[in-house]
């Protein structure tokens, strides 16, 4: 019976690391997922960019700073 305890707790603790490593990942906003999913070219080479990484400027989206100093 010793070994079915220690068997059955190894579980019990096996289901709830999966659990709470869901729950974790559920956390994510959903506005950084949209925010890195959204491609746009860069104004000054055309590369195209996370919009989350891209550098705005006057409306316009830039890869780099040189390349928005240089536009």
């Amino acid at each position: 019976m010793g070994i079915a305890k220690i068997l059955i707790i190894a579980i019990f603790i096996w289901a709830a690391l999966k659990m709470y490593s869901k729950f974790k990942l559920g956390l994510k906003s959903v506005d950084d997922e949209k925010l890195n999913k959204k491609i746009v070219p860069c104004n000054f080479c055309k590369t195209h960019i996370p919009i989350a990484s891209a550098i705005k400027v006057s409306n316009k989206y830039f890869c780099s700073l040189e390349h928005s100093k240089n536009a």
